[in-house]
């Protein structure tokens, strides 16, 4: 007997040499490492204190307003998109990014604009999708649509407004200046439309998965692969970092809690007025509009991107009629479907006129905001004068 357990002991050894390590499939990353003590959630009314204001907004409790004098800004404008191991995954250029596009929710309010509501779940980004053959669409999440770490999405966000959505031409969909390529929200109300709703969060592995968006789909529509990029660890908050094919970005655990408060909350009302001052910046370019001649150029862009939407609208339809009378088999057949294609061309002209007003009032409104800024700085500046 004595004899028998060396024996078993190699076996043992020579057994457990053998054994290899087989990575999960594509669709099924390793689960990643605790790396991170879990954070509560003062360190989220800390760390954005610095970016933005903390105020008590019913029934939410306490959220939080960015800093951002972007034009026209909305949650996930102005980054761009690239896919990881968790799906699509959001790259913001705000240091704040981190926190309030991978954790928690975004709202909207008349009086205080988007504000951001905590969370304590990870995910790639709180977002759903809208798809077209031209067109690719996508919407922050509101606080009100429930997601359960067990199931994923517990309703779906069919009715959202409008003016979340983001809208771009398919061909700009991974493009790494996302923002010069947005279509401006008064076509918002035809594209959705004219897309249909792809809402896919899943959990594996206890982490929140974004395929709502097929990646196959858009390969086919930008005719060329989409590149995989894999999620790293970065051990400090900060702006996402992108290099080669790795991603680094800080998402520690996240422990909420009832009795936590900012240190400092904001009133609703200096809020409310504090927005009305502010100045209009060029989104993407941080820089500050200070007449109306410089906003002119940011309205003309969006004019030009309007236009170009039409246009591709239009070229498609005439694209559309030329096939289908080929596939007529009698003139008549042809008749009708020329009718019918007419038809459409008409409807899809006058909401492209109706699109050009609601943008021209858009406009006038910047405009005179702009006016009134300046005229109120100059006051300013004569009111110290004799002060002096």
């Amino acid at each position: 007997m004595k004899k028998i357990w060396p024996m078993i002991l190699i076996i043992i050894v020579f057994v457990s040499s053998c054994v290899i390590y087989l990575p999960p499939p594509d669709n099924y990353p390793p689960p990643t490492s605790e790396t991170y003590s879990e954070y509560s959630l003062d360190y989220f009314y800390d760390y954005l204190a610095e970016y933005g204001y903390w105020l008590y907004q019913p029934p939410y409790g306490y959220v939080w307003i960015p800093e951002v004098n972007l034009v026209r800004w909305r949650p996930y404008s102005y980054g761009y998109w690239v896919w990881t191991d968790f799906g699509w995954t959001w790259i913001s250029r705000f240091d704040w990014g981190w926190a309030t596009f991978h954790y928690g929710r975004w709202g909207w309010s008349p009086d205080i604009g988007w504000f951001w509501v905590p969370g304590d779940i990870w995910a790639p980004a709180w977002v759903v999708w809208r798809y077209s053959r031209y067109y690719i669409g996508w919407a922050p999440l509101p606080p009100s649509v429930r997601f359960d770490l067990r199931i994923g999405l517990t309703s779906l966000p069919s009715s959202l407004p409008a003016e979340y959505w983001i809208f771009v031409d398919n061909n700009y969909f991974l493009n790494s200046r996302l923002h010069r390529y947005i279509l401006p929200v008064e076509r918002n109300l035809t594209l959705v439309r004219k897309t249909s709703l792809r809402a896919r969060l899943e959990v594996r592995n206890q982490v929140v998965h974004n395929r709502g968006l097929d990646k196959y789909i858009v390969e086919q529509d930008i005719q060329k692969k989409v590149r995989k990029y894999e999620l790293t660890e970065r051990n400090s908050p900060g702006t996402t970092r992108v290099r080669i094919n790795n991603v680094e970005i800080f998402r520690p655990k996240v422990k909420l809690s009832s009795t936590s408060k900012p240190k400092r909350v904001v009133e609703k009302e200096k809020i409310k007025n504090k927005i009305e001052q502010e100045e209009i910046i060029v989104s993407g370019e941080q820089k500050s509009v200070s007449n109306p001649q410089e906003l002119e150029k940011v309205h003309q862009e969006e004019k030009k991107l309007l236009e170009q939407s039409h246009q591709i609208e239009l070229r498609a339809l005439s694209k559309e009629l030329k096939e289908k009378k080929a596939q007529a088999r009698t003139p008549q057949e042809q008749k009708q479907v020329e009718e019918s294609y007419r038809q459409k061309i008409r409807v899809v002209t006058q909401e492209h006129v109706q699109e050009k007003k609601k943008i021209n009032k858009s406009d006038e409104e910047e405009k005179k905001k702009v006016v009134r800024q300046k005229t109120k700085k100059v006051k300013k500046k004569e009111k110290k004068k004799r002060i002096e």
